[in-house]
């Protein structure tokens, strides 16, 4: 650190001196070249000593006006020694950036390096959750529906009569084992699309008869709870060339959670048509409690809860609906979107393009075209002339 600092002082004073002795005219450098030498033995008395500081003093006077005087007439020397010294801090500061430069590089790959690390283990750790749960839900839903077999066969009365209040309390075993199965269910699924094991089967089909077949059950739990069900489904939409049951999930799961928190009012679903993106629109509206604000940023990350303004309002579930319709709308190259304000009701909205297009397909055929040879028209005219 000292040599560095000793060298730049070393250019710097070497810098003026040699301007100096380059931009000195005649006039300034003769002025400049010091004074004559008064030795003390040549004068012997005070008169001598009195005149002979006088003259000092005059030489020095005059010297100095002259030296300023040349200074004055000569501005070169201001000009370039402003130069020569700009160009010294300049010489300091580079050798100065550069010695820091392989330090800085230094510390940016040790950080990319522990970012690179943290990534890995975050990865991981995905990989295991999800693993996790493939395991933990295969392994529940095995016995589970041996369990739900059993039940209904006791109900049934495959193996004898039972009472009513026996049959009573096994409906309500069977129910509660039938909603533990569809939660069950959501994880499987959940944790499929988090391992990017859940294919895709792509086929044409028709959104009028996907909404129809839905439509009976949906029409059965909303005359339950006394609300209204409207469905608006024009019949020149075309057909889409997509995933059908992810579709059809997508759907469902939009009308059970509308029906779910709605306890008064109506329910909407309509469907368009957008020939300018060649997309299906389609929209569910309810008048229920209504999302707040502040989880509207969150509806769609797993294991929250919808509409759930505080605990004791809860509609029970996981929370893993509506991540999963999401990951399949994303999957599908669709989009979704809320609009929802707390006592007024929700509205979601699914835009599915008309014909799914797979991008690894897309970038495939696009580098297949530009590889393929191209056939010189003039050739070809001269072979069909043969």
């Amino acid at each position: 650190m000292r040599s560095r600092y000793a060298t730049v002082a070393l250019l710097l004073v070497s810098t003026i001196l040699l301007g100096g002795l380059v931009v000195f005219d005649d006039k300034a450098r003769t002025t400049a070249q010091g004074f004559r030498d008064y030795l003390v033995e040549d004068h012997v008395g005070p008169l001598l000593w009195l005149r002979m500081t006088r003259n000092i003093l005059t030489d020095i006077s005059d010297r100095g006006v002259a030296l300023w005087y040349g200074l004055n007439t000569n501005r070169d020397i201001w000009f370039y020694g402003g130069i020569a010294l700009l160009g010294t801090v300049m010489t300091g500061l580079a050798i100065r950036s550069a010695r820091k430069i392989p330090e800085e590089e230094s510390q940016i790959q040790a950080l990319l390096k522990d970012l690179r690390e943290q990534k890995e283990r975050a990865e991981n750790l995905v990989q295991i959750k999800s693993e996790f749960l493939n395991h933990v839900s295969h392994e529940l839903r095995t016995p589970l529906a041996v369990i739900l077999g059993y039940l209904e066969c006791i109900i049934d009365g495959l193996y004898g009569q039972i009472d009513s209040k026996h049959k009573e309390i096994l409906t309500v075993v069977s129910k509660q084992s039938t909603d533990l199965k569809y939660m069950i269910d959501r994880l499987l699924i959940f944790s499929r699309l988090e391992a990017g094991k859940y294919l895709l089967r792509i086929e044409e089909f028709s959104i009028a008869q996907i909404l129809g077949d839905l439509k009976p059950t949906h029409d059965f739990l909303a005359q339950q709870k006394g609300i209204e069900l409207t469905w608006d489904i024009p019949k020149e939409i075309p057909a889409v060339k997509s995933d059908r049951e992810r579709f059809k999930e997508v759907i469902n799961n939009l009308l059970q959670n509308a029906v779910k928190y709605t306890e008064e009012g109506s329910i909407s679903l309509r469907t368009q048509y957008l020939p300018a993106i060649d997309s299906v629109e389609v929209e569910v509206s309810d008048t229920g409690a209504g999302i707040p604000q502040a989880y509207l940023m969150t509806i769609f990350d797993p294991f929250v809860q919808v509409g759930k303004v505080s605990p004791q309002e809860a509609k029970g579930g996981i929370g893993l609906g509506l991540s999963i319709v999401k990951k399949h709308i994303e999957h599908l190259r669709g989009t979704i979107s809320v609009e929802s304000e707390v006592g007024k009701g929700t509205t979601f909205r699914v835009t599915l393009p008309r014909i799914y297009r797979d991008q690894n397909g897309r970038r495939k055929s696009v580098l297949l075209r530009l590889l393929r040879p191209t056939t010189n028209p003039q050739s070809k005219a001269s072979g069909s002339h043969r």
